[in-house]
């Protein structure tokens, strides 16, 4: 089951995000633009990029578009001249030919090669109404890279023209990092470095007028100069102004968030937390009160069976599901119920009478035992087991009745721990055992929720922010990383300081003294190997300690000691666990179930796939649309 899920995942990532799957690796070492406007509305764009492969590779994509805001007549001659060179020798007569898309043209160049090669393509287009003629100024508002498959490592841009531009700008979109641009002469020169991939570049310039009469009038008659340095005066302010959001702003809101969350937790650790102050490290010689182990797990520590189900791997509470049915056995040893003895080859359980019994645990003896009256403990949940050879090596044919088969088990577990449960309930309010717990107030809940949310909100914030400057300016945002981390830290702490308040309520002055003494009993009995002769001696029913040992989780550690010591007790059945070390084939077979409940769940959604699948060939180019790739 899982290797068809871990197939349905591989065929949606090369489905949905082909580029990754199959574009060739490559690098771009410089992008350099030549843009030569001539006095006609005329202009020559050379663009000459400079690949290195580390893939072998068939060829280079190098297209021009003419999308969106362009002058009436703008048009890309479709007959580019190109020249490749691949280390450093020029390639004679490369084969090429343009494509005709829907907002421009694109260059496939077929030059194959291999890894570790660096190729230089040049391609030079003729354009034709670059620029938007207005009354006052001609201006030129252009976007010649838009797209590339690659990071560019170094860009270089050339603008000239018969008469210098009056300003020239170039914007890409760099929030935190800047670009030069300088004069010399008619000539203007734009340097940058590092440009992600998908990025844009923008060209930002105007001329007087006059510099372009001849050229044929587009019917622009409103005057352009004021609205364009309006423009410009938007872009510098929008950008410092995000700038100081990027560098101060939200680091400071989200730092602000994330010291709001202490603040909230010392107030609900205030308001939740009992005032009454017991002492660390007690220990209590007997258990507090002679529950059983189920009863005990739903009444003091708000533990239930299907809280702690094994097909629930979300849940969580004080005891695990092996502990509590091992423990309830043991009780049932212990109070003559169920008998434990040596078989030919290992251990088995007999029941040897229900009477008196309730009814959360004679449903634990049909869980466990099914109808029979006598099993090994290694055969423990006859109804429930099922191996991995249910699905293993299955037709296409059998999926139904694997599914039903797994469907059928898992109703039939989860079913049983519901009655289990109800039955266990019914007993604490028949024993008039009182809530030891109280809801949260809607204070305390408020509380919670702020500190849920604004860890959540610094967690996702600062990741997002981190990979937004990342991926769309090329700036690695070390603060916002570590915010978004430290957010994430806090928010699975929170998580796990509010989840047992919002499931079970917070712990009453008498449920506190209640679950003081219980903890005190199991200090005593965490510490046991180390007691001094007179606290041993003060235990008394060392029958009761082993119960409640195995369900605290030191049954091996109390065992090996009443073997070490000679300790002996009434009860023969419990005596031969103890001198056989019983607990750990005990442990071992009630762990089995969540190998069978793991099958069953698997088996429940169960599919055989069918057919050899497509490896989605057929991609060709890296460029998705973009004007630089490769394949």
């Amino acid at each position: 089951m899982k290797k068809r899920w871990l197939l349905a995942l591989v065929f949606t990532y090369l489905l949905f995000i082909p580029s990754l799957v199959f574009a060739v690796d490559f690098d771009i070492l410089s992008y350099q633009g030549d843009l030569n406007i001539h006095a006609d509305n005329t202009a020559i764009f050379k663009e000459t990029i400079t690949y290195r492969f580390g893939d072998d590779y068939n060829g280079q994509l190098v297209g021009l578009g003419k999308a969106g805001k362009m002058p009436e007549g703008f048009d890309i001659d479709p007959d580019p001249t190109v020249q490749v060179s691949k280390n450093g020798r020029i390639v004679q007569n490369a084969s090429f030919y343009t494509m005709e898309e829907e907002d421009g043209y694109k260059v496939k160049i077929y030059n194959a090669g291999y890894a570790g090669d660096t190729v230089r393509v040049t391609v030079t287009w003729k354009l034709t109404n670059l620029l938007f003629l207005y009354e006052d100024i001609a201006e030129l508002n252009w976007q010649p890279l838009t797209d590339s498959t690659g990071d560019i490592k170094e860009i270089e841009f050339k603008v000239s023209s018969d008469t210098p531009a009056e300003k020239l700008y170039f914007h890409a979109g760099q929030l935190l990092r800047d670009s030069s641009v300088e004069k010399v002469n008619n000539l203007y020169h734009v340097k940058m470095k590092d440009l992600p991939r998908k990025s844009q570049i923008e060209l930002h310039a105007y001329w007087p007028r006059s510099a372009f009469a001849g050229a044929p009038d587009q019917g622009l008659e409103e005057e352009r100069l004021t609205d364009f340095n309006r423009i410009e005066s938007n872009i510098a302010t929008g950008k410092a102004q995000s700038e100081i959001m990027m560098k101060w702003g939200f680091p400071v809101i989200f730092m602000s968030l994330l010291l709001l969350v202490p603040l909230f937790y010392r107030k609900f650790r205030q308001s939740t937390s009992i005032k009454k102050v017991f002492p660390k490290d007690h220990r209590l010689y007997e258990p507090p009160m002679n529950l059983p182990p189920m009863v005990l797990a739903e009444a003091v520590y708000s533990t239930s069976l299907e809280e702690v189900n094994p097909l629930n791997k979300s849940g969580f509470g004080k005891f695990t599901f092996e502990r509590l049915i091992q423990a309830t056995l043991l009780d049932l040893v212990d109070r003559g119920h169920l008998s434990i003895f040596q078989g030919d080859e290992e251990p088995y359980v007999r029941i040897i009478s229900e009477k008196g019994l309730s009814n959360f645990e004679k449903e634990c003896l049909r869980m466990t035992l099914s109808n029979k009256k006598e099993l090994a403990i290694s055969e423990l949940f006859p109804d429930y087991q099922v191996s991995s050879s249910l699905y293993r090596g299955a037709k296409e044919s059998d999926e139904k009745h694997i599914r039903e088969t797994g469907s059928r088990l898992k109703r039939s577990f989860e079913g049983r721990l519901q009655r289990i449960q109800s039955c266990v309930k019914d007993k604490v309010h028949v024993l008039r055992i009182p809530s030891y717990y109280r809801p949260l107030t809607s204070e305390e809940r408020r509380l919670a929720l702020g500190m849920r949310v604004c860890s959540a909100i610094t967690a996702l914030g600062g990741l997002l922010f981190f990979y937004y400057s990342w991926q769309t300016h090329g700036f690695f945002s070390i603060p916002f990383l570590l915010l978004g981390l430290t957010g994430l830290g806090a928010s699975f702490w929170v998580y796990l300081a509010t989840r047992g308040a919002y499931r079970d309520g917070v712990l009453t002055e008498e449920g506190a003294e209640i679950f003081y003494l219980w903890t005190s009993f199991e200090n005593m009995l965490r510490d046991i190997a180390h007691l001094d002769q007179a606290e041993l001696e003060s235990i008394v029913l060392w029958n009761r300690l082993l119960v409640y040992a195995t369900l605290f989780g030191y049954a091996k550690k109390v065992s090996k000691l009443m073997k070490g010591r000679h300790i002996q007790l009434e009860n023969p059945d419990l005596n031969l666990y103890v001198a056989y070390g019983w607990h750990s084939q005990f442990y071992t077979s009630t762990a089995q179930i969540k190998q069978y409940t793991a099958v069953a769940n698997t088996a429940s959604n169960y599919s055989v796939s069918s057919g050899s699948g497509s490896s989605g060939g057929g991609f060709s180019g890296g460029g998705g649309g973009g004007s630089i790739g490769a394949f």
